[in-house]
């Protein structure tokens, strides 16, 4: 086995690696996308209850009913099931964490750090310039890649971990 297939064979590791962290962060996304819908609206949400103010937000319904006296009660339904405020709360708070978290561990460039042990500026130049189209392989679909100037190991490497990626994965040819 030649140095070029070994360089070549770390390159097609690291690009199944990085497909793989890319796709389970598209699995997450999508488990945890009523997180995140409620984690958009928590703001808004909190700073109607504080101000006794109605209104739709989102996933989230806050009512207001006067009652005797002037006091008031609120209520609050969450994908239309009717929630204590501290039930609300909570899971905006929980709601929150999982976003943050997501957002933090699945953004691209979290996503693109992982390669920085490869310490392959072409490897990492090639997944930057194409990044939204490696997601396509979490489909099962052959994404199309702009190599640009990447050097031969890069090109063979990318092109043999996106097959491997997909042969593992069910898709792709």
């Amino acid at each position: 086995m030649s140095a070029h297939d070994v360089v070549v064979g770390i390159v097609a590791d690291a690009v199944k690696e990085f497909l793989n962290r890319l796709c389970e962060c598209q699995r997450l996304m999508e488990t945890h996308a009523r997180d995140i819908e409620l984690a958009n609206v928590a703001d808004a949400v909190t700073k109607a209850l504080s101000e006794g103010r109605e209104g739709e937000f989102g996933p989230v319904v806050v009512k207001i009913h006067k009652k005797f006296l002037g006091r008031r009660e609120v209520r609050a339904a969450l994908y239309g099931r009717e929630v204590t405020v501290d039930e609300l709360l909570a899971e905006i708070s929980k709601a929150k964490s999982r976003a943050a978290w997501l957002a933090a561990d699945c953004s691209e460039q979290a996503l693109v750090e992982a390669l920085y042990r490869f310490e392959d500026r072409y490897l990492i130049d090639v997944v930057q310039r194409n990044f939204s189209s490696f997601r396509k392989a979490c489909k099962g679909e052959t994404p199309h890649i702009d190599f640009g100037e990447a050097p031969a190991h890069v090109i063979e490497g990318t092109v043999r971990g996106v097959r491997e990626y997909l042969a593992n994965h069910g898709g792709g040819s």
